[in-house]
């Protein structure tokens, strides 16, 4: 049975989200230089595969392939045009209001599932380590009463501290679960609610972490953005595009 929910984001990128929200600043020192360019190393030419890569000139950051297969007439894009498309896709990932309360509701539901599971695994992980460290123990009393020799105490208390290492491990990680769980909830629902602003308002490192948590296998189709939505962005997405938001 799984026992990990995985997690869609770091904290320190929720942490960055939460301070976009306040107004407070998001700058780090040691972006200064080592930022990349806002689309570096995120597109590929829908043509042939190769990267699309900046190219500043004339006071505008111009990106277009590289070619590196051959001149096949790929033509050049601003940053501004990408990201005026990109705008227009975060802006289809805000989710309206009466929608956004039904998906609190079934997270809510959710989240009560996942407090029964996670309540259950633990308990039953518990109760084996006790279980595990009594017999531990016995094989410990036996050692200094002599009825079993060191090599019989060494294979027995080996095997014990394995099996007691292991439901530790299982213990953590139930734990980093639930902690990512809450992270991976309540950035779904920040996305959701503001993801255009969020988006518009981040720095280029932020920005970026954004584009590769919503989106994958971006290319460019002469000056068209092609991209896959990343589960469960992509569901939003579809019901924007269908507008199956209005059949509720």
């Amino acid at each position: 049975m799984h026992t990990k929910y995985p997690p869609l984001l770091s904290k320190r990128l929720f942490d960055d989200v939460q301070a976009v929200k306040s107004g407070r600043s998001t700058k780090r020192s040691k972006y200064k230089s080592k930022t990349k360019s806002l689309y570096q190393g995120l597109i590929r030419c829908n043509d042939c595969g190769c990267s699309i890569c900046p190219d500043p000139k004339k006071g505008h950051k111009y990106y277009h392939c590289t070619q590196y297969h051959g001149n096949h007439g790929a033509k050049n894009i601003t940053e501004e045009e990408i990201t005026e498309q990109l705008s227009v896709l975060f802006e289809k990932l805000t989710v309206p209001e009466e929608i956004l309360e039904k998906i609190t509701t079934d997270m809510q539901v959710l989240h009560n599932s996942k407090i029964q599971f996670k309540d259950e695994q633990e308990s039953e992980l518990l109760k084996n380590k006790r279980k595990y460290q009594q017999m531990r123990d016995r094989n410990y009393q036996a050692w200094l009463q002599q009825r079993i020799t060191d090599d019989e105490y060494d294979k027995y208390d080996s095997n014990f501290k394995e099996q007691l290492a292991d439901m530790d491990s299982r213990l953590s990680l139930l734990q980093d679960a639930d902690d990512q769980y809450f992270i991976s909830a309540k950035y779904i629902l920040e996305i959701s609610k503001r993801a255009k602003q969020l988006f518009e308002s981040s720095k280029v490192e932020h920005k970026r972490q954004i584009i590769k948590l919503v989106l994958s296998n971006l290319t460019l189709d002469g000056k068209k953005l092609r991209y896959e939505a990343i589960k469960p962005f992509d569901t939003i997405l579809n019901c924007a595009d269908s507008q199956r938001w209005l059949l509720g």
